[in-house]
């Protein structure tokens, strides 16, 4: 419950467009405060304000850097990076977030070290990553394509069930309540409250 309450509070912040503006200026580079204000047309005020939203989320950190001649200013930058996918169908509706993790030792991560770490020229080191990267994309889009698919057949099958569940409980109480007493605890979270507020 608490990590879908995160992501419902994290779409509330990405709904806002100045803050999306805010996290796409710095995917480009680091900014001070004065910069972001100036590139949105926004009060710097209203740009902290939006800042420290971001700050308190996890999206964004500042760093201040010291100037020769001046007071220190902040800067801020992305903090971490995310992927948040959001799934609406006839059945259901939900969101997923995936977080970059220290990748496991395969050997797809150890080709990638080897060929960064390579002491070919220059030239010849780029279109070997340029070309591994190229099929790292094409394993990536097959893997997207195939959990699409299995996401259908996920949906059909418990939509089957949550529909089967129901029809048992109007037409027999008894024997509804001990299918969910066998078969419950084995049941998707959601088919389970589902049934419940039923």
């Amino acid at each position: 419950m608490e990590l879908n309450k995160n992501m419902g509070r994290l779409l509330d912040i990405l709904g806002n467009e100045t803050r999306r503006r805010i996290l796409i200026l710095l995917t480009r580079r680091p900014y001070f405060v004065s910069e972001l204000s100036q590139e949105l047309g926004v009060g710097q005020k209203a740009v902290l304000e939006h800042l420290r939203i971001l700050e308190s989320a996890g999206l964004v950190e500042g760093r201040v850097e010291k100037i020769p001649r001046g007071r220190p200013r902040k800067y801020y930058m992305i903090k971490r990076g995310f992927r948040l996918e959001v799934l609406l169908t006839p059945y259901t509706f939900g969101t997923e977030m995936y977080e970059p993790k220290a990748p496991r030792p395969t050997r797809e991560y150890a080709q990638a070290r080897e060929l960064i770490k390579s002491t070919e020229p220059t030239e010849d080191k780029i279109r070997e990553l340029v070309m591994f990267l190229s099929e790292i994309q094409e394993r990536i889009e097959e893997l997207i394509r195939t959990k699409q698919e299995l996401e259908e057949v996920r949906l059909l099958t418990e939509t089957y069930i949550e529909n089967l569940l129901r029809r048992i409980a109007l037409e027999n109480e008894r024997e509804f309540e001990r299918l969910m007493r066998e078969f419950g605890p084995r049941l998707p979270k959601k088919i389970s409250e589902d049934l419940d507020d039923f």
